[in-house]
């Protein structure tokens, strides 16, 4: 697998309410333009994020089929006639088109987009994944970003706190479950976060992670306290089927399992707990992972 390389970090701003949930819905792996796309699950998706009031949407890249990193390699062969090379940029803007027109509803709320293995290089400067972006008003986060979540709260003045999302595209975490977990633990050793999100692999799923002890000053003075911080660990899923009847797969090729279809969700809210009376408070996240 070979990707942009790109490493970026990035902040978003978050107006929030104590006691109101927000969704962080990170989606990826799904190579529109594959005859093995899953259409069926991804205009289910669709529907259901674009009912979403309150949601924050991450791209986990890979949005579309073409082009692979060999293929990239046969399409810089200087043998090729211009007019193939037009016709592919062609096919690569309509697919694009067709992305930006269904994802379109994210627009202002979508933090970034990662890119993976899988885009189509116009050899301008830009990919599929830039001009998908650029569409959508966000940045383009590279294959690797630390993403912080500054969250302002209304009624609070300037109390703010944040998260942050330790995201990569991804990279495989082999064939068991527990193993393709492991490889997000991993994550741990590079970034200290909340979130650790990956794709590329075609697994879905969410389990928080081991509980960190912090130490936390709160009240009129600054007393001591020891809180439990829970980190989140994410496979994001895919939208490319691995199996169906009659039809050639690569996956199949490999004896490979089917793919996890579909995305997964955390439900985060911002609470507010008082500790004593006449002895301060503290602001915390009450975070729930579904897949």
């Amino acid at each position: 697998m070979k990707t942009t390389g790109l490493f970026t970090t990035h902040r978003v701003e978050v107006q929030a309410k104590i006691g109101e949930p927000i969704k962080l819905i990170p989606f990826g792996d799904v190579h529109r333009d594959s005859d093995m796309h899953a259409h069926t699950h991804w205009q289910e998706f669709l529907k259901y994020a674009k009912a979403q009031k309150n949601a924050l949407f991450l791209g986990m890249g890979d949005y579309t089929d073409g082009v692979s990193t060999s293929e990239r390699i046969v399409l810089g062969n200087a043998g090729l006639h211009d007019t193939t090379k037009t016709t592919l940029k062609d096919v690569y803007k309509g697919v694009s088109k067709t992305l930006v027109n269904e994802l379109s509803f994210m627009r202002g709320r979508c933090i970034g987009m990662l890119g993976g293995n899988h885009y189509f290089d116009f050899g301008d400067g830009d990919t599929t994944d830039h001009i998908l972006a650029a569409a959508l008003g966000t940045k383009f986060l590279g294959v690797c970003s630390f993403i912080r979540l500054s969250f302002d709260f209304e009624g609070l003045g300037s109390r703010t706190m944040s998260l942050d999302i330790f995201a990569h595209h991804g990279k495989g975490g082999g064939t068991l479950p527990g193993s393709t977990f492991n490889t997000l633990e991993k994550m741990a050793t590079t970034a200290v976060a909340d979130f650790y999100l990956m794709g590329h692999d075609h697994k879905k799923g969410c389990i928080p992670s081991t509980p960190r002890l912090m130490l936390n000053c709160s009240g009129p003075k600054r007393e001591l306290n020891v809180r439990e911080k829970v980190p989140w660990l994410g496979r994001t899923g895919s939208f490319l089927k691995a199996y169906e009847n009659g039809r050639v797969s690569y996956n199949v090729d490999a004896g490979r399992s089917p793919s996890t279809l579909g995305w997964i969700e955390f439900e985060i809210t911002p609470r507010r707990r008082i500790i004593r009376p006449n002895k301060g408070d503290f602001l915390y996240f009450d975070v729930r992972g579904t897949a």
